[in-house]
């Protein structure tokens, strides 16, 4: 069972909220459902289904592999990233390969040139640029590593060799910036020994919890969204997601993908989000955050128990910190950030999750997952489509394949 996660806000942020329109929008929210269904809250794997990933897991240990190496993108790769920063942050036995980028290559050439790796390539659609480009310089470097696929379109990724015994399916009406809950996510995390079977079986559970059906008064991730809803309307433009936790800092990188590609659609809408890491950018950030604009939210992240792996300063050093533990110093530079920011009237929120096990991880990414949705609802736009990323891609192609594409900058000057 899950250990709760708290949430706190301060005065300013509470002022901007009212229930009073609780139904209408309650109202408003189901007709975004009924509209565009949440697939993510049907389509997710189940803890009864895992036994093909489990049965391809086994395969890799009898062969011997220590390496995987995932080839994918965005949404193909953010949520495996965010759960293996909670299993093997700093090994390479788990390891993403995302843009086309040379010096990645060379730290992917030092792995699989051992011949102990395996390949698992990650594309929704099949026809992911980056995706395929990678893969086929992999190849003709390192010919015959075991390669696998993950998809919704087997088709497409046939001509790389994709057949029904190496492939697994994501569900079509699964957004890609959702798929952390199908084989996208839970291979790579299987892969590293992730408890995928508790994982899946929280975040069931958290479903039921935040579902449509559940009314605003008995769903705290309908007023989560009520909450942002209220106050983007009434005058800000931005939210600050203040990780406290390194282990969280990927996944703050998944929100903001599900965040700005679910909710960035019309004109008027002013919410663009941001990871910030604490305390690294209180020497960074903060000044602006302090003293310019006031238009940002500011939600912190941190967790109450960091477990075996919390350490204490040595008492006989001298300054404030002696004899506290890490935690201890972390959760003190976020109250006093808090503290300092809610002086110049900023809005401030604070979530503390009980730990970062698998069953509290499931509860966090289903959560957000809903607060999202939600709040596209509650805007009225669809929150699983991404027309706007797609022209980039048009034009790529494009200029890849020699055809004249008008130029959006020009020369200035030289530096």
């Amino acid at each position: 069972m899950a250990q709760l996660t708290r949430f706190s806000a301060n005065k300013t942020w509470m002022n901007w909220q009212s229930l009073d329109r609780a139904h209408e929008l309650d109202t408003l929210m189901h007709a975004g459902g009924k509209k565009w269904p949440a697939a993510f809250s049907t389509e997710y794997m189940k803890a009864d289904a895992l036994g093909p990933i489990e049965k391809w897991a086994a395969e890799l240990r009898q062969i011997d592999i220590h390496n995987l190496i995932v080839i994918g993108i965005g949404g193909s790769s953010l949520g495996g990233i965010a759960l293996k920063a909670l299993t093997v942050p700093h090994s390479d036995r788990l390891i993403f390969w995302e843009g086309p980028h040379p010096m990645s290559m060379q730290h992917i050439a030092q792995i699989a040139e051992k011949k102990q790796a395996a390949v698992l390539v990650v594309s929704k659609s099949g026809t992911t640029l980056e995706t395929r480009a990678n893969l086929s310089l992999l190849r003709q470097f390192f010919p015959g590593l075991p390669e696998f696929f993950v998809t919704s379109e087997i088709g497409q990724v046939k001509d790389l060799g994709a057949n029904e015994k190496n492939t697994f399916l994501i569900p079509k009406p699964l957004g890609g910036r959702f798929s952390i809950v199908s084989p996208v996510g839970m291979m790579p995390a299987l892969f590293v020994d992730y408890n995928v079977k508790a994982f899946l079986t929280a975040f069931a559970e958290a479903n039921a919890e935040w579902e449509l059906a559940i009314p605003v008064a008995e769903n705290v991730a309908k007023q989560t969204a009520i909450h942002f809803y209220n106050l983007f309307a009434a005058r800000f433009t931005g939210v600050a997601f203040w990780v406290y936790a390194a282990d969280l800092v990927p996944w703050g990188r998944w929100l903001v993908q599900l965040w700005a590609e679910s909710l960035g659609k019309k004109p008027h809408i002013a919410a663009l989000p941001m990871v910030v890491q604490g305390p690294e950018d209180q020497h960074s950030l903060l000044q602006y955050f302090m003293e310019a604009s006031n238009n940002h939210l500011h939600c912190f992240i941190h967790t109450e128990s960091y477990g075996s792996r919390d350490t204490l300063v040595p008492p006989d050093m001298r300054g404030d910190y002696a004899d506290k533990s890490l935690s201890q110093i972390l959760t003190a530079q976020m109250r006093s950030i808090e503290a300092a920011l809610s002086a110049k009237e900023r809005p401030v929120a604070e979530y503390i999750l009980g730990d970062i096990g698998e069953a509290q991880m499931a509860r966090w990414f289903c959560f957000w997952m809903h607060v999202v949705s939600y709040l596209g609802y509650l805007w009225e736009v669809n929150p699983f489509d991404q027309p706007g990323v797609e022209a980039g891609k048009i034009i790529c192609k494009k200029l890849l394949r020699g055809e004249r594409v008008d130029e959006a900058v020009h020369p200035v000057f030289d530096l």
